[in-house]
Protein backbone atom coordinates (compact mmCIF):
# COMPACT_ATOMS: atom_id res chain seq x y z
CA UNK A 1 0.00 0.00 0.00
CA UNK A 2 3.33 2.20 1.54
CA UNK A 3 4.93 1.54 -2.52
CA UNK A 4 1.34 2.54 -4.37
CA UNK A 5 1.09 6.12 -2.21
CA UNK A 6 4.69 6.72 -3.36
CA UNK A 7 4.63 5.90 -6.86
CA UNK A 8 1.33 7.85 -7.38
CA UNK A 9 2.89 10.53 -5.91
CA UNK A 10 5.85 10.47 -7.90
CA UNK A 11 3.72 10.35 -10.98
CA UNK A 12 1.89 14.01 -9.85
CA UNK A 13 4.73 15.06 -9.43
CA UNK A 14 6.08 14.69 -12.84
CA UNK A 15 2.75 15.67 -14.34
CA UNK A 16 3.06 19.01 -12.45
CA UNK A 17 6.59 19.38 -13.16
CA UNK A 18 5.95 18.62 -17.13
CA UNK A 19 2.59 21.12 -17.34
CA UNK A 20 4.46 24.03 -15.26
CA UNK A 21 7.07 24.06 -17.18
CA UNK A 22 5.68 24.12 -20.59
CA UNK A 23 5.45 26.78 -23.18
CA UNK A 24 2.07 28.20 -24.54
CA UNK A 25 1.69 27.67 -27.85
CA UNK A 26 2.87 29.99 -30.82
CA UNK A 27 -0.13 31.19 -34.05
CA UNK A 28 0.90 32.38 -36.96
CA UNK A 29 -1.40 34.33 -39.17
CA UNK A 30 -1.57 35.85 -42.86
CA UNK A 31 -3.53 38.70 -44.45
CA UNK A 32 -5.66 37.02 -46.88
CA UNK A 33 -8.40 38.42 -49.42
CA UNK A 34 -9.14 38.33 -53.18
CA UNK A 35 -7.44 40.58 -55.65
CA UNK A 36 -9.59 41.51 -58.76
CA UNK A 37 -7.25 41.37 -61.70
CA UNK A 38 -8.40 44.48 -63.95
CA UNK A 39 -5.07 44.20 -65.94
CA UNK A 40 -6.40 44.42 -69.91
CA UNK A 41 -3.18 46.90 -71.37
CA UNK A 42 -5.97 49.13 -72.87
CA UNK A 43 -5.86 51.77 -70.15
CA UNK A 44 -3.17 51.52 -68.48
CA UNK A 45 -0.81 54.51 -68.07
CA UNK A 46 2.64 53.88 -69.91
CA UNK A 47 4.81 54.74 -66.88
CA UNK A 48 5.93 52.53 -64.57
CA UNK A 49 5.25 52.70 -60.83
CA UNK A 50 8.20 52.00 -58.34
CA UNK A 51 7.08 50.93 -54.74
CA UNK A 52 9.28 50.86 -51.70
CA UNK A 53 8.96 49.12 -48.88
CA UNK A 54 6.69 50.80 -46.72
CA UNK A 55 7.90 52.38 -43.44
CA UNK A 56 5.51 51.39 -39.92
CA UNK A 57 5.04 53.30 -36.66
CA UNK A 58 7.38 51.88 -34.11
CA UNK A 59 4.38 49.59 -32.33
CA UNK A 60 4.34 47.33 -35.64
CA UNK A 61 7.76 46.73 -35.95
CA UNK A 62 7.19 43.18 -34.35
CA UNK A 63 5.27 40.62 -35.43
CA UNK A 64 3.10 40.04 -32.31
CA UNK A 65 -0.48 41.20 -33.00
CA UNK A 66 -0.80 44.82 -31.42
CA UNK A 67 -4.69 45.46 -29.86
CA UNK A 68 -5.81 48.93 -28.13
CA UNK A 69 -8.58 50.04 -26.17
CA UNK A 70 -6.76 53.70 -26.26
CA UNK A 71 -4.64 56.23 -28.51
CA UNK A 72 -2.06 56.20 -25.12
CA UNK A 73 -2.40 52.17 -24.13
CA UNK A 74 -0.62 49.33 -26.01
CA UNK A 75 -0.91 45.67 -25.95
CA UNK A 76 0.25 42.61 -27.72
CA UNK A 77 -1.04 39.18 -27.97
CA UNK A 78 2.63 37.63 -27.01
CA UNK A 79 1.48 34.07 -28.77
CA UNK A 80 -0.22 35.41 -31.83
CA UNK A 81 1.80 36.49 -34.40
CA UNK A 82 1.92 37.87 -38.08
CA UNK A 83 4.24 35.44 -40.30
CA UNK A 84 5.90 38.50 -41.03
CA UNK A 85 6.36 42.13 -39.69
CA UNK A 86 3.01 44.44 -40.84
CA UNK A 87 5.53 46.46 -42.80
CA UNK A 88 6.56 43.26 -45.68
CA UNK A 89 2.79 41.94 -45.57
CA UNK A 90 1.15 45.34 -46.49
CA UNK A 91 3.98 46.14 -49.07
CA UNK A 92 3.62 42.71 -50.76
CA UNK A 93 -0.30 43.20 -50.76
CA UNK A 94 0.25 46.87 -51.96
CA UNK A 95 2.39 45.62 -55.27
CA UNK A 96 0.08 43.06 -56.17
CA UNK A 97 -3.29 45.13 -56.02
CA UNK A 98 -1.37 47.67 -57.82
CA UNK A 99 -0.12 45.29 -60.59
CA UNK A 100 -3.49 43.99 -60.96
CA UNK A 101 -5.54 47.55 -60.81
CA UNK A 102 -3.74 47.80 -64.55
CA UNK A 103 -3.28 51.86 -63.73
CA UNK A 104 0.22 51.83 -64.58
CA UNK A 105 1.85 49.66 -67.66
CA UNK A 106 4.54 48.13 -65.05
CA UNK A 107 4.57 48.47 -61.51
CA UNK A 108 7.81 46.94 -60.00
CA UNK A 109 9.47 46.64 -56.66
CA UNK A 110 12.43 49.33 -55.36
CA UNK A 111 15.05 48.13 -56.05
CA UNK A 112 14.45 47.34 -59.22
CA UNK A 113 16.46 46.99 -62.64
CA UNK A 114 13.76 48.92 -64.33
CA UNK A 115 14.02 52.75 -63.75
CA UNK A 116 10.49 54.14 -62.48
CA UNK A 117 8.64 56.79 -63.61
CA UNK A 118 7.17 57.23 -60.09
CA UNK A 119 7.71 55.45 -56.78
CA UNK A 120 4.59 54.99 -54.00
CA UNK A 121 5.92 55.60 -50.25
CA UNK A 122 3.67 54.37 -46.98
CA UNK A 123 3.97 54.49 -43.80
CA UNK A 124 1.51 51.86 -41.78
CA UNK A 125 0.04 54.12 -39.06
CA UNK A 126 -2.86 51.67 -37.68
CA UNK A 127 -2.79 47.89 -38.38
CA UNK A 128 -4.56 46.02 -34.87
CA UNK A 129 -7.65 45.19 -33.72
CA UNK A 130 -9.22 48.78 -31.50
CA UNK A 131 -12.03 48.19 -28.72
CA UNK A 132 -14.38 50.71 -28.95
CA UNK A 133 -17.61 51.07 -27.17
CA UNK A 134 -18.16 47.09 -26.45
CA UNK A 135 -17.19 46.42 -30.03
CA UNK A 136 -14.34 45.61 -31.81
CA UNK A 137 -12.44 46.34 -34.93
CA UNK A 138 -9.87 45.60 -37.20
CA UNK A 139 -8.21 49.15 -37.89
CA UNK A 140 -5.64 49.77 -40.53
CA UNK A 141 -4.28 53.55 -41.48
CA UNK A 142 -1.78 54.29 -43.87
CA UNK A 143 0.09 57.84 -45.22
CA UNK A 144 0.71 56.84 -49.06
CA UNK A 145 3.35 59.23 -50.37
CA UNK A 146 3.60 59.30 -54.44
CA UNK A 147 6.68 61.28 -55.84
CA UNK A 148 8.16 61.98 -59.64
CA UNK A 149 11.79 60.99 -60.92
CA UNK A 150 12.69 64.35 -59.34
CA UNK A 151 11.62 63.02 -56.37
CA UNK A 152 8.90 65.57 -55.94
CA UNK A 153 5.69 65.02 -53.73
CA UNK A 154 3.29 64.98 -56.25
CA UNK A 155 0.16 63.10 -54.25
CA UNK A 156 -0.23 62.43 -50.46
CA UNK A 157 -3.19 60.78 -48.45
CA UNK A 158 -3.81 59.49 -45.19
CA UNK A 159 -6.79 56.71 -45.68
CA UNK A 160 -8.22 54.74 -42.60
CA UNK A 161 -10.75 51.44 -42.64
CA UNK A 162 -12.34 50.04 -39.39
CA UNK A 163 -14.36 46.82 -40.22
CA UNK A 164 -16.25 45.61 -37.20
CA UNK A 165 -14.93 42.10 -36.02
CA UNK A 166 -18.17 39.63 -35.46
CA UNK A 167 -16.74 37.31 -33.30
CA UNK A 168 -13.88 38.26 -30.77
CA UNK A 169 -11.42 35.28 -32.01
CA UNK A 170 -8.19 35.64 -33.26
CA UNK A 171 -9.06 34.50 -36.75
CA UNK A 172 -11.76 36.67 -37.15
CA UNK A 173 -9.67 39.75 -35.63
CA UNK A 174 -7.05 38.62 -38.83
CA UNK A 175 -10.17 38.91 -41.18
CA UNK A 176 -11.44 41.96 -39.99
CA UNK A 177 -7.59 43.61 -40.68
CA UNK A 178 -7.16 41.90 -43.97
CA UNK A 179 -10.85 43.42 -44.97
CA UNK A 180 -9.62 47.19 -44.15
CA UNK A 181 -6.30 46.55 -45.73
CA UNK A 182 -7.67 45.72 -48.76
CA UNK A 183 -10.27 48.89 -48.73
CA UNK A 184 -7.21 51.13 -47.87
CA UNK A 185 -5.46 50.18 -50.83
CA UNK A 186 -8.25 49.79 -53.41
CA UNK A 187 -8.90 53.30 -51.76
CA UNK A 188 -5.66 54.69 -52.79
CA UNK A 189 -5.32 53.66 -56.11
CA UNK A 190 -9.42 54.95 -57.08
CA UNK A 191 -7.76 58.63 -55.93
CA UNK A 192 -4.77 57.94 -57.87
CA UNK A 193 -7.12 56.98 -60.84
CA UNK A 194 -9.27 59.78 -60.47
CA UNK A 195 -7.19 62.74 -59.14
CA UNK A 196 -3.33 62.89 -60.99
CA UNK A 197 -2.44 63.77 -64.11
CA UNK A 198 0.69 61.86 -66.03
CA UNK A 199 3.11 63.37 -67.99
Amino acid sequence: MKKTKITAACIFALWLLANCGSVPQTFYYRVDYRIEDLRNGNHAIPLTLGIRQFDADVLYEGDRIVYRQSPYQVQFYHYRRWVAPPKKIVTEKVLKQFQASGLFANVVRIPSAIKNDYTLNGEIQAFEEWDEGGSWYGLVTIEFKLQNSDFEIVWQKIFSEKTIIEKKEHVEIVKAISQSLNKVVKGSIEEIKNNLKFD
